[in-house]
């Protein structure tokens, strides 16, 4: 880029590139680096929403965990690469995928008594020691300060949240009206949407009433989102996200196995707001996500697959395995700026 160009005009141009670009622009010059890996840049990077999406897939082969991206475009097919997994992750068998958001991937090793944020795109990540106990955690990054948290709940209705900024967890509380005497979070997806996590829970005492907790990431405040009547007492739900708002997923039994999406509308409103979308035949298969066009990514059977609803077609994405987990997560500098320390701090 020429020098006669103001570099006021330089930052906003570069602004626009792609993050492998603007690694490699760092060896330029000192200035360039000074200004890529400033906080301002990589916050004003990460609101620019045309940065490529992937599907980063977690799947066990051959007794080991395995992880590959998959640009979701319409030639996802034939653009996937295995990024560079984290050391601390590497060699484990059985670490769970939290969440994504903002371009960062978390994953519990509850072996290690960790949580690791990592950075698919930039080959980087922190490691977080975790409080001992039993607990439950949900991921996101928030879309104000693009500060990556960690929220911790146990089952007497109190939270604490970590923030990277800090590296220190501090208790909130959770306000839930009407209080809850214990809350059990079921096994499964949390989705992060328009800066709210959300994750489905049932009262401790009685399992068939579920709900969905959410956690603001700004403002730190929780609310429940009463479920339909018919879905509250359902025994196999699970949550996700497609194109940019929360689904839930009900399975059962009608002759075979279905699985009906139900779409919420925006955050803190009824019940009421849910709508059916369809329903999809699920034999031997399990929906662990959607691609950015809407269609289903299936595990089960052995092999990755996609469904397209409208045709009704189903086509494998040459990805063999079992446990598959899905993350969607859009390419970002968040972690560029922080060292790639273990973060200790545990009060």
């Amino acid at each position: 880029m020429s020098t006669y160009i103001p570099f006021e005009i330089q930052r906003e141009i570069m602004k626009k590139f792609p993050v492998k670009s603007l690694i490699r622009f760092r060896s330029v010059s000192k200035q360039w680096k000074s200004l890529i890996n400033s906080s301002e840049f990589i916050t004003d990077h990460s609101i620019n929403q045309t940065q490529p999406h992937h599907l980063l897939i977690k799947y066990t082969a051959y007794s080991k965990d395995k992880y590959v991206s998959i640009v979701d475009d319409d030639s996802s097919r034939h653009h996937k690469f295995s990024p560079a997994v984290p050391s601390t992750v590497k060699p484990l068998w059985g670490p769970s995928v939290l969440g994504c958001s903002h371009g960062l991937v978390s994953l519990l090793v509850r072996s290690k008594g960790l949580i690791v944020f990592w950075n698919p795109s930039i080959r980087k990540s922190v490691d977080i020691v975790l409080p001992e106990g039993n607990y439950a955690f949900v991921f996101g990054v928030c879309p104000k300060t693009f500060d990556p948290k960690i929220v911790k709940f146990s089952r007497t209705n109190e939270a604490e949240v970590f923030t990277l900024s800090s590296g220190a967890w501090r208790s909130i509380s959770m306000n839930l009206c009407p209080p809850h005497e214990a809350l059990h979070f079921r096994a499964g997806n949390t989705v992060v949407v328009d800066g709210v996590i959300h994750r489905i829970n049932y009262d401790y005492e009685f399992e068939c009433h579920h709900r969905i907790i959410t956690y603001d990431l700004t403002s730190d405040e929780f609310e429940e989102v009463d479920l339909p009547d018919g879905l509250q007492s359902r025994k196999n739900l699970d949550i996700s996200k497609l194109k940019e708002s929360v689904v839930v997923l009900e399975y059962y039994y009608a002759m075979e196995q279905v699985c009906d999406i139900w779409m919420m509308r925006k955050n803190g409103v009824p019940k009421s707001s849910f709508t059916k979308l369809f329903s999809v035949n699920v034999v031997l298969h399990s929906i662990i996500g959607f691609r950015k066009n809407g269609q289903l990514i299936l595990g089960g059977g052995g092999e990755l697959k996609v469904y397209e609803p409208g045709s009704e077609r189903m086509n494998g994405l040459g990805i063999y395995g079992w446990h598959f987990k899905v993350a969607s997560y859009t390419e970002s500098l968040l972690l560029l700026n922080h060292p790639a320390v273990t973060v200790t701090k545990t009060t």
